[in-house]
């Protein structure tokens, strides 16, 4: 469980039966500075067949204020977790910012992008496969 910028919690689990994107990222990080434009994209195009984005500001190694200064930069749309203690970056074997996890709707990881930026056909490409799956 996370606290997200702006109030409120999340909670993976609570999102099962749901195809998730979860982002890892800073606000001084520039290839996730130039891939959150097309994260967003596709989130807009996808939300409605039931795509969550998370994109979880490493608060660890970043700070608050920066990050919500991101998120008006970009107009993001999508939920903010900040992992404040790194818990979740270490349960995810960071290695690298940023770095993307897709999810399928059965809570499995189908797939890892370390470093980016990924461009939106790629990830487009990969909620889609996600998309394909049923429950």
């Amino acid at each position: 469980t996370l606290d997200l910028l702006g109030g409120g919690q999340v909670q993976l689990s609570e999102l099962r039966g749901q195809p998730v994107m979860i982002n890892l990222w800073a606000s001084w990080c520039p290839p996730c500075r130039a891939e959150m434009p097309a994260i967003e994209k596709v989130h807009r195009a996808y939300k409605d067949r039931g795509l969550v984005v998370l994109a979880v500001n490493t608060t660890f190694q970043d700070n608050e204020a920066d990050a919500a200064a991101f998120v008006r930069e970009f107009g993001l749309t999508f939920l903010i977790p900040l992992d404040r203690n790194g818990s979740v970056s270490k349960r995810y074997q960071l290695r690298g910012l940023p770095s993307t996890f897709f999810v399928d709707r059965n809570g499995i990881i189908r797939s890892v992008v370390v470093g980016g930026p990924m461009s939106e056909a790629l990830i487009q490409s990969k909620v889609e496969e996600l998309l394909k799956e049923t429950p």
